[in-house]
C-alpha cells in the first residue's frame, strides 16, 4: 500500500472520530443538568422539630393578704433574692386597727358569756353586754365599708363579703344575748348565744392577726423577683408596677420569683407529631440569643390540653429541661427545638430529594457514566433531610438529587 493511501485512511479515521465525538459532545451538552449525591452508611436520628420559648420550671407568686397600699418596696425588678427576704410591706395602719377591734369584740363576747353564767344580769353585766354589742357594731361597720369601697374586685369583694357577713352574724349575737340577759329563764339559750358570739370573734381575731402579719411579703423560694402589672397601660405607655403608695389586692400576684437554674423550654408540638414523643427523649435546643450554640435537653412532661398557634393550627406544650451551663438564659428567649424520636445506627442514607414517588412505588435515579438508571427502592426512616434506603441502592452508588420529574431510565445526564 502507498504512503498516500495510508495517509488518506489515517485522515478519514479521524475525520470519523471528529464526528461522532462531536455527535457526543453535543448530545451531552444539550443533557440537562442535574446534582447528585452517594449513597452512605452512617447513623441516622429521625427528629420532630417545634418552635418554642424558655420559661422557669419553679415558680412561685406572691400576693398581697387584703386590699390596701404598699409602704415600702424593698427590691427592685430582676433582683436576686432568697426565699424568707422582704419584698414589700404593706400599710399596717388599718390593719392594726382591724385587729384592736376585734379583740374589743372578743372582750364584749366573753363579758357577755360571764354575765350569763352568773345569773340574772346586774347593771354591770347590762354594761358589757352592750360593750360587746357597740364592738361588734363597730366591727360590721368597718367590714361593711371596706365592701362597699371595693365592689369591682372578684376576688377581693367575695373576701370582704364574707367578713361583713360574719361581722353581721356577730352583730346580732351580741344583740341576741344581750335581750337574753334580761330573761333569767332563757339562761342556757343565752349562753348559746353568748358563746356564738364568743366563736365568731375568735374567727374575726384570727383572721384580722394572720393579715396583720402576712402584710410584710417575702420571697417563696430563692431566684429571681419579677414586678407584674398592678393595672393597665396608662396614656403614656408604661405599665404601673408595684411601688410606695400602690393599691394592692389579693385578686393578682403583685410578683413572682422565678428560679433561673431550673428552665424548660416550652416547645409547641404540632398535633400530627405529638404522639411520636414520650418523656425522656432526648432534644437539641437551638437559641435565637446564641445562634452558634445547641444545648442539650430532655422531655420531661406533654400536656395534655392543646392550644391554638398564631398560624391557625393545633400544637401541644411539651415541656424540655435544658441544660443552659455557662450561659446566660433568660426567661422568653425563643428558639427550636429537635426532639429525638427514633435513632437507626448504621443506616444507608441518601438526601430525602432523591426519593421520587410514583404510582405508589418508590424510585431513585442512579447516575453512572452520564446516564441514569431508574432504580425502584424501599426506604425505612425519614428525616426532613434524609432517607433510610433498605433495598435497591448500595453505599457508594450515585443518586440523582434534582429534577427527578423530567429525568427517564437511561436518559444521558449531566452531573454537576
Amino acid at each position: 500500500m502507498s504512503r498516500g493511501k495510508i495517509i488518506g485512511g489515517i485522515v478519514v479515521l479521524v475525520v470519523i472520530a471528529a464526528v461522532v465525538g462531536g455527535v457526543f459532545y453535543s448530545s451531552t451538552a444539550n443533557a440537562p443538568a442535574i446534582t447528585t449525591a452517594k449513597a452512605t452508611t452512617s447513623a441516622l436520628a429521625v427528629t420532630v422539630t417545634a418552635s418554642g420559648k424558655i420559661e422557669a420550671a419553679k415558680r412561685a407568686d406572691v400576693f398581697a393578704p387584703t386590699v390596701g397600699k404598699l409602704a415600702t418596696v424593698a427590691v427592685k425588678d430582676g433582683d436576686t433574692v432568697k426565699a424568707g427576704q422582704t419584698l414589700a410591706v404593706m400599710d399596717t395602719a388599718p390593719l392594726r386597727l382591724q385587729v384592736r377591734q376585734a379583740s374589743a369584740g372578743l372582750k364584749g363576747a366573753k363579758a357577755q358569756l360571764d354575765a350569763i353564767g352568773r345569773g340574772v344580769p346586774s347593771a354591770i353585766d347590762k354594761a358589757a353586754a352592750q360593750a360587746g354589742v357597740d364592738a361588734a357594731q363597730a366591727a360590721y361597720d368597718m367590714a361593711h365599708a371596706a365592701l362597699l369601697a371595693y365592689p369591682s374586685v372578684d376576688a377581693t369583694s367575695a373576701r370582704l363579703e364574707i367578713a361583713a357577713k360574719q361581722a353581721y352574724a356577730a352583730l346580732q349575737g351580741a344583740k341576741s344575748g344581750k335581750s337574753k340577759l334580761s330573761l333569767a329563764e332563757k339562761t342556757s339559750l343565752a349562753k348559746a348565744a353568748a358563746q356564738a358570739s364568743i366563736d365568731s370573734a375568735s374567727a374575726a381575731l384570727a383572721l384580722a392577726q394572720s393579715t396583720l402579719d402576712d402584710a410584710t411579703l417575702v420571697a417563696p423560694i430563692d431566684g429571681a423577683v419579677i414586678f407584674n402589672a398592678t393595672g393597665a397601660p396608662g396614656t403614656d405607655g408604661m405599665t404601673p408596677r408595684a411601688a410606695t403608695g400602690t393599691a394592692v389586692s389579693p385578686s393578682a400576684a403583685l410578683f413572682t420569683v422565678i428560679d433561673l437554674g431550673t428552665l424548660n423550654f416550652n416547645a409547641q408540638v404540632d398535633e400530627a407529631d405529638v404522639d411520636k414523643l414520650k418523656a425522656a427523649m432526648k432534644a437539641g435546643i437551638a437559641l435565637d440569643a446564641f445562634p452558634s450554640m445547641t444545648f442539650k435537653g430532655t422531655v420531661t412532661s406533654i400536656r395534655k390540653a392543646a392550644l391554638q398557634t398564631t398560624t391557625g393550627g393545633i400544637a401541644f406544650p411539651v415541656l424540655i429541661s435544658v441544660d443552659g451551663a455557662g450561659k446566660n438564659i433568660l426567661v422568653g428567649m425563643s428558639g427550636s427545638a429537635d426532639i429525638e424520636v427514633n435513632s437507626v445506627s448504621g443506616a444507608l442514607v441518601v438526601p430525602i430529594e432523591a426519593v421520587l414517588s410514583d404510582n405508589g412505588k418508590k424510585f431513585a435515579f442512579v447516575v453512572s457514566n452520564n446516564k441514569v438508571s431508574k432504580v425502584e427502592v424501599t426506604t425505612g426512616a425519614l428525616t426532613d433531610t434524609s432517607a433510610e434506603v433498605l433495598t435497591g441502592l448500595k453505599a457508594g452508588d450515585v443518586v440523582a438529587t434534582s429534577q427527578l420529574t423530567a429525568l427517564t431510565d437511561g436518559m444521558t445526564v449531566r452531573a454537576q
